[in-house]
């Protein structure tokens, strides 16, 4: 009984950890021109930007920012190490935004 109650513990303690690190995994934002978005991550994971359209964009947050690129398909990926909620903007398009919640 003693080693079915420890298989189980471990059975249960590598879903966790799997379940933690799928949520603060990499999640994605379709980037285009009126796109606007919420994303929640844990802290360590990260935000892709795609440009679904062939405008030009940018990502600019706090302490980042990405070259201007404009063809369909380009991204733009960028890690979130601390918690709090982050206002994320295209500096072309003032109407495109994201606003990332990291837990």
């Amino acid at each position: 009984m003693r080693r079915l109650t420890a298989l189980l513990a471990v059975i249960a303690l590598v879903a966790a950890v799997f379940a933690v690190q799928a949520f603060a995994a990499s999640k994605t934002v379709k980037w285009h021109v009126g796109g606007r978005s919420t994303v929640q991550i844990h802290k360590g994971g990260s935000i892709k930007w795609v440009w679904t359209d062939g405008q030009p964009h940018n990502v600019k947050g706090p302490g980042f920012s990405s070259k201007v690129i404009s063809h369909k398909g380009a991204t733009y990926t960028h890690v979130f190490k601390k918690r709090g909620t982050f206002k994320i903007i295209c500096q072309i398009h003032s109407n495109m935004k994201t606003t990332v919640k990291v837990g």
